[in-house]
């Protein structure tokens, strides 16, 4: 019999990470409200913290947060942020559940792997989960 994934839960300013570790992967799924560049930075850097510690190469993030969308600028200053924080390392898919937001997280993914991270956007949590697993689709 195979031991229960471990879960941690992180509590941000406005929002929730429940982090659970399968195996070599670290699956974070966010909750609340999002929608700022400050909350951008702060749930990611705790999701980068939490990766970096467990010491995974895959990351599976499910956004289940409402709340508006960053600007293209916004989106620049983020991705920049995120450049410092070590997933440059981690096979990481992300699955945006708030489909207004799809042209944001579209262009997230396409800034993310200009900067060398390796990165995909989904919809659907077992085509993400596929992507992690097994490569391009």
């Amino acid at each position: 019999m195979e031991p229960e994934p471990s879960t941690l839960i992180v509590n941000g300013s406005s929002f929730q990470i429940e982090f659970r570790r399968d195996g070599n992967r670290l699956r974070a799924s966010v909750t609340g409200v999002t929608g700022s560049l400050e909350v951008s930075r702060e749930y990611w850097a705790l999701i980068a913290r939490e990766a970096m510690s467990a010491g995974v190469p895959m990351l599976l993030v499910i956004d289940s947060t409402v709340g508006g969308s960053l600007t293209l600028d916004e989106l620049e200053q983020f991705i920049h942020h995120l450049s410092g924080l070590g997933l440059e390392k981690v096979r990481t898919a992300y699955v945006g559940v708030d489909t207004a937001r799809s042209w944001q997280n579209e262009t997230t993914e396409i800034l993310a792997r200009e900067r060398g991270f390796v990165a995909r956007v989904f919809e659907i949590e077992s085509e993400a989960s596929l992507w992690l697993r097994h490569g391009e689709l």
